[in-house]
């Protein structure tokens, strides 16, 4: 087992890991900012970026003061001030992957119910991005019912042709309208996180499940991450307003129905250094095994499994 284990975090920081399992269970304690470098972040919480420490080449964090950039939930067409989606509050004691309270939440109004993380006095500087780094994603589903989401990373303006649109809830590499799947969450609205890993040359292989094209060269001076529904369940709510000072209807959930939680959107690159510092000798530190479906199994055979450590999750293969 430690010699197996060894041997796959070798491979997981060459970026050699499986198509198959781009969504794994969420680590105890949260992504291991040791084992990357070069981070470009997008949006995670601020204690995460200060484990980064210099290895963040590029901070577009989300501005809690809405100076630099800010989280924008479209508005209806017909109605400047109703929200397509709307934020909902977090419970008492609600936690994020790493321990903390910073994330997002988010359930649709309407079909369409979309957010983007929009620049405003800085622009995103996505230029560093190669094709050696990950999209790393901590999500959950934490609504009524289950649905698919769609994530869309380069600027709105020229995304069709310049970035990256995936989708959670469609098998790899199936196309469904602009958007390419890349698996499902091994237990759909089961309330509990979990990390999308895609490295960013699956992303860009011609000849793989996917075929994007991105160039990040210019600033992004529009919307720089958009996550949206696709035939979701829409939650019902009261409004009133808008208050005094308020653009938009303030909102009280009656029914919840799909609902998603973001709590990172960051690039990095596997760092061969921080993997190398993983301690796999005893037994005690393998906390789950699961198969590539998401299922968790207790003896495994032969093939390819995502064991879950104190350290993190990380792809094993039996012989």
């Amino acid at each position: 087992m430690k010699n197996t284990l060894l041997f796959t975090a070798a491979l997981l920081a060459a970026g050699n890991i499986c198509a198959q399992s781009y969504i794994t269970p969420a680590p105890e304690g949260g992504f291991n900012t040791a084992t990357g470098k070069d981070y470009v972040v997008l949006y995670a919480p601020q204690n995460v970026i200060d484990a980064m420490g210099t290895k963040v080449i590029s901070n577009n964090n989300l501005d809690k003061d809405e100076v630099n950039n800010y989280l924008e939930y479209w508005v209806t067409d017909w109605d400047k001030k109703d929200l397509t989606l709307y934020n909902v509050p977090p419970k008492e004691g609600d936690i994020n992957s790493f321990g903390g309270e910073e994330f997002v939440n988010a359930t649709p109004l309407y079909a369409w119910g979309t957010g983007v993380f929009m620049a405003k006095a800085k622009s995103y500087d996505l230029s560093q991005v190669t094709d050696r780094h990950h999209i790393h994603i901590g999500l959950r589903d934490f609504g009524s019912s289950p649905s698919k989401y769609q994530f869309a990373i380069g600027s709105q303006k020229t995304i069709k042709s310049n970035g990256f649109q995936i989708m959670v809830g469609a098998a790899v590499g199936q196309g469904s309208g602009d958007y390419v799947g890349i698996g499902s969450l091994p237990n759909g609205n089961d309330g509990k996180w979990y990390y999308i890993d895609v490295p960013v040359s699956d992303l860009v292989d011609e000849n793989g499940n996917f075929g994007f094209a991105y160039n990040f060269a210019q600033p992004i001076s529009d919307g720089a991450f958009t996550f949206s529904f696709n035939s979701p369940v829409c939650s019902t709510a009261d409004k009133t307003g808008p208050a005094p000072g308020e653009e938009v209807y303030t909102y009280t959930i009656t029914k919840l129905g799909s609902a998603l939680s973001l709590d990172h959107v960051f690039f990095y690159v596997p760092d061969e250094n921080g993997v190398e510092g993983i301690t796999v000798d005893t037994p005690e530190e393998v906390q789950a095994i699961y198969d590539i479906t998401g299922q968790r199994v207790s003896n495994p055979g032969k093939g390819l499994y995502i064991i879950k450590t104190n350290h993190g999750a990380r792809k094993v293969l039996f012989k």
